[in-house]
């Protein structure tokens, strides 16, 4: 493959896979799809979602969400609270090209969007988000909750329109009955919560939770109307571990041997190529272990005499697929390693 390095490789034939399969799975299931463009950052990606059923996109931050508005995706979930006045102006401006959901864990901040919105002439809707385990964001279930959501449904900027869960730390438990019984505990206090909402008249026309490692599980819930996977599309090393998910490994970083020595070689892709917060990536197709060595280099360990020439190409499986497209400008793609596109990743340090 003819690509200078290091460079963010996507293979389409798998993207595309994953994407049916994902799809195929949601569309047997009572729930809805409404997948994260948090890991892939770019509209393309997500109307290839829209084109496959999907109601709708999540994104982790405003500025992933103008981008998203931007490419022409105006349904979009915004799944991080929004808080202050520089972000609020933000999300009035994206309101009035877009129909964005919100979600808030406080009545105080939630009732400074809705004074805003008021000042513009409209409604948002929002999501009261509820702490199902994670212990990140989120109102505590039951009581707290339904306390909360009569203070957003009282506000006339506001809509509530449901409840969102995110079990995000049960999405890397390894094997597949320890991971279904922790999303089972999480579940129950968010379908308790969605409950206790419909008992006190609150809306309850989204409850939407579950990641790539959970989707299927939280389809079995009553309560749950739709899911926001978002690694499936590409996945990475640190999903590789986890039993039973079943997509296929979509990105890698190609990378050049710079240096050989007695029993290491040296690759031009370091932390600033590949990202190390979920563990190491992995080498493909050698027989090394890879070790971060600095910015901008990676030492593959050889039990004996490197086998790989000077100037010769790896790909590396990334860690942790979300950070590492956060590195990159673009995606090079290719389909069976024949280069056919190269694709600019719109929402990459779009964090704000």
């Amino acid at each position: 493959m003819d690509v200078d390095t290091p460079a963010l490789l996507l293979d389409l034939d798998r993207v595309e896979r994953n994407l049916d399969r994902m799809a195929a799975l949601v569309a047997a299931t009572p729930v809805k799809l409404r997948p994260h463009a948090k890991t892939h950052k770019t509209a393309r990606i997500a109307k290839m979602q829209l084109e496959r059923g999907a109601i709708g996109i999540c994104c982790a931050k405003l500025g992933e969400a103008e981008v998203l508005a931007d490419g022409g995706i105006t349904d979009v979930l915004v799944t991080t609270e929004i808080v202050g006045e520089r972000k609020i102006a933000r999300l009035i401006a994206l309101a009035a090209r877009a129909t964005p959901t919100i979600v808030v864990d406080d009545a105080r901040a939630a009732a400074a969007i809705s004074g805003a919105a008021i000042a513009a002439g409209m409604r948002i809707d929002a999501l009261v988000d509820v702490d199902v385990g994670q212990h990140r964001t989120g109102v505590a279930p039951g009581a707290p909750a339904v306390a909360l959501g009569r203070a957003v449904a009282a506000l006339p900027g506001l809509r509530l329109r449901g409840l969102q869960g995110y079990e995000g730390h049960v999405q890397h438990i390894t094997t597949v009955p320890a991971r279904r019984d922790a999303n089972a505990a999480a579940m129950s206090l968010l379908c308790t919560t969605a409950a206790a909402f419909e008992a006190a008249g609150l809306e309850t026309g989204i409850v939407t939770t579950g990641g790539t490692g959970t989707a299927i599980f939280c389809a079995g819930f009553g309560a749950v109307t739709d899911v926001q996977p978002g690694s499936y599309v590409v996945m990475d090393a640190q999903y590789g571990d986890v039993q039973g998910v079943g997509f296929e490994s979509a990105l890698t970083v190609l990378a050049t041997v710079i240096s050989v020595r007695e029993s290491w070689a040296v690759v031009d892709a370091g932390h600033k190529s590949l990202s190390s917060d979920a563990g190491a990536p992995r080498v493909l197709g050698v027989n090394a272990e890879l070790r971060l060595a600095g910015d901008e280099h990676a030492k593959l360990l050889f039990d004996g005499v490197p086998a790989l020439p000077l100037g010769a190409s790896v790909q590396i499986l990334p860690g942790h697929c979300d950070t590492t497209i956060n590195l990159y400008d673009e995606y090079v793609v290719h389909r069976s390693g024949t280069v056919i596109a190269r694709w600019p990743i719109e929402g990459r340090g779009r964090t704000r």
